[in-house]
């Protein structure tokens, strides 16, 4: 049988339990706004998935006063894609006390609907216990590329983590292959190795792309600075988000 951070299954295959924790939905009008979810037993968290009609942020991601987010951006919300390549992993035991919590905020108006996958556990230990596994993301915000010029999506750790890839996104989809990653920098060093003035498209660190293929698996420690530098070859400028899964 599976076992998690100091819990245990709950049951049998031949037994009904929670697979789903649901959370509020609505509409998003371009401002902060903020949506919960509670279980009703303990359960353990594994994935997290947000379904928007508009592009945007995820502002924070919270278990309980906890934040899953490890730096001090907005991470977008591309990372939580129902039909990303890479998974939005949790993996964080929570009971019937702990609430859930995140703050989204999109360009425009949008319906959004959210949502965790579990698995139904006899116990769950507190949320102090399980410090070490709530490193999973780390965001770099989003920014307005203008036309014809460049801009930077710039994050600074706030705790010590190790960030596995990259996620970057386009929030004008048709134009996406008008941005181009001219450079990436983790604690102040290139990971581009190439001629000046080179890039490579959007699309490699897509959410569509798999991981195996742009894995970072860098360490980076606190006040550590990430730093994704973007050019616009487009005529109109381009709002551009990211983050970064981690652990």
């Amino acid at each position: 049988m599976k076992q998690y951070t100091n819990c245990t299954p709950k049951g049998d295959s031949s037994t009904v339990n929670p697979k789903f924790v649901p959370t509020q939905f609505g509409t998003v009008s371009g401002t902060v706004k903020t949506f919960t979810a509670q279980a009703q037993e303990p359960v353990y968290l594994k994935y997290f998935f947000v379904s928007s009609s508009a592009t945007g942020v995820v502002s924070e991601l919270k278990i309980g006063n906890q934040s899953l987010n490890c730096s001090d951006s907005a991470i977008d919300l591309a990372l939580f894609d129902p039909y990303t390549q890479r998974k939005p992993a949790i993996g964080v035991a929570v009971n019937g006390n702990i609430q859930m919590s995140f703050d989204v905020k999109t360009d425009g108006d949008g319906d959004l609907t959210a949502g965790f996958t579990c698995e139904a556990v006899e116990n769950a230990p507190s949320i102090n216990e399980q410090a070490n596994a709530i490193d999973k993301f780390f965001g770099l915000g989003s920014v307005s590329v203008p036309a014809g010029g460049t801009a930077e999506l710039s994050a600074q750790a706030l705790r010590d983590c190790f960030i596995r890839d990259l996620v970057l996104s386009s929030h004008d989809e048709p134009n996406k292959n008008k941005i181009l990653v001219v450079d990436i920098t983790l604690k102040g060093r290139s990971i581009f190795s190439g001629q000046s003035g080179d890039g490579i498209g959007i699309d490699v660190l897509g959410d569509q792309t798999q991981g195996f293929a742009l894995s970072i698996l860098t360490a980076i420690e606190t006040n550590e600075r990430v730093v994704v530098k973007l050019a616009n070859t487009h005529t109109a400028a381009i709002v551009v988000g990211g983050g970064a899964y981690c652990e």
